[in-house]
C-alpha cells in the first residue's frame, strides 16, 4: 500500500516537473523569438491593415484553410496558437460549446 501511494506521488510529481519544465512555444512578436519579432505584423507603428495583410500574406493556403474551422491548429512557424472559435460569440451571445468562456 505504502509502495503503491509513492509509486503514485512520484509519477504525479515527475508528470507536474515535465509540464513546468517542458520546451516554451514561440509566440508571434515575442522579443525572445528574432525569427518572429521582426515580422511586419509585429510592427506596431504599421496599421492594423497593414499588419493583417503581413499576416496573411505569410500563411500557406492550407494554413489559411486551417483557420477557417471552428477548432484552428495555429501555425507554430509564426508564433500563432491553436484556438476554439466556437463560443466566441461571433454570431450573438454564446456560452455553450467547447470554446472560450468569459464569466
Amino acid at each position: 500500500m505504502i509502495v503503491r501511494r509513492f509509486v503514485s506521488l512520484s509519477l504525479l510529481i515527475v508528470a507536474l516537473v515535465s509540464s513546468l519544465c517542458g520546451s516554451q512555444k514561440n509566440f508571434a512578436c515575442d522579443r525572445k523569438a528574432p525569427t518572429t519579432a521582426k515580422y511586419g505584423l509585429c510592427n506596431v507603428s504599421l496599421s492594423y491593415e497593414a499588419r493583417a495583410k503581413d499576416l496573411v500574406s505569410r500563411l500557406s493556403l492550407t494554413e489559411k484553410f486551417q483557420q477557417l474551422v471552428n477548432k484552428s491548429t495555429g501555425v507554430p512557424r509564426l508564433g500563432v496558437p491553436p484556438y476554439e472559435w466556437w463560443s466566441e460569440a461571433l454570431h450573438g451571445v454564446s456560452d455553450v460549446g467547447p470554446g472560450i468562456k468569459t464569466s
